[in-house]
This record gives C-alpha cells, structure tokens and sequence, in this order.
C-alpha cells in the first residue's frame, strides 16, 4: 500500500487513543526507512524520482536489506519487546507497525517487494493484488473517506 494509505489506516484506527499522531508515524516508518533515504537523497541531487515502477536491478541493495528489517514482524517484535523491558509497558502505536505490514501482505505481488514478514527466516510469500493497481486504489480511497466520513459524522450526532 502506498504510504499516504497507510498513515490514514493507522491515524483513523487510533483515532480515539491520545496515540493517533504516533500510530500514523508507526504506521509509515516501515516505507520511510526503507525507501526514504533514497527519495531525499533523488529530491536533493535533482534526479527525477521515477514516475514508475523501477527495475529491480535498478534499485540499491540497502533498500531490500531494509525493506526485509522493516516488513518483517520478527524485527519490529523484538523492539516492542525491548521497549517494554524498559519501560515496563506496552507501547501501543507499535500497533500501527504491525499493521502496516499486514495491510502490505494482500496488497503486494510476488513480482515487486513482496513483504517478507518472517525475515530473516523463510517467507511463504503471498502473491496479493498490487497497490498501485487503480481499481485497488480507488476501493482504497473510497474507504478512507466513508471511514473519515463515519467519524465526522459520528462526532456532530
């Protein structure tokens, strides 16, 4: 799922926690890291930013390193566990993060970045619908706005 879908998944589903603004940065830290570097560093040396789906052989070898960190629930378990060893509690937008790597799962081909949510260990990849697929974007989109919609609603009644 594109990254904008995902901060708007995880804000409307904490949006009744004091956690909304964590969870949609929780819920978009998985893309960030792992192709964030890359889009700053096209914008700041004025390369253009492809207007499609890049080769693979085209694309950085750190970024499929931390694709697999950041999609994987092995890696964002044991941070949540180490928070709460220090902490002694939960934090509960990790929850975003979790999220955002089953949303991934249905909404990624085996073709482009298919999410590896058992790295470092095998994967049965699941070869869903892709993302940038427009009928997928438009049902998407459309639930985002009866979900955001529901909620303004709901708050004037």
């Amino acid at each position: 799922m594109d990254i904008l879908a995902h901060g708007l998944w995880s804000y409307a589903l904490f949006s009744k926690t004091k956690y909304k603004w964590q969870a949609a940065l929780f819920g978009t830290l998985p893309d960030l890291i792992s192709f964030g570097p890359h889009t700053l560093a096209s914008i700041l040396t004025f390369n253009s930013l492809p207007h499609s789906k890049p080769a693979l052989s085209s694309i950085s070898s750190y970024i499929f390193t931390m694709y697999n960190i950041t999609h994987s629930l092995i890696p964002i378990t044991l941070v949540a566990l180490l928070v709460y060893l220090i902490t002694k509690k939960f934090y509960l937008p990790f929850l975003a993060g979790y999220l955002h790597i089953f949303i991934d799962i249905p909404s990624h081909t085996t073709d482009f970045f298919p999410t590896p949510f058992l790295w470092p260990f095998p994967t049965p990849f699941f070869s869903g619908i892709s993302w940038a697929n427009p009928i997928f974007m438009i049902v998407n989109y459309s639930l985002l706005v009866l979900v955001y919609a529901f909620y303004v609603f709901k708050k004037k009644t």
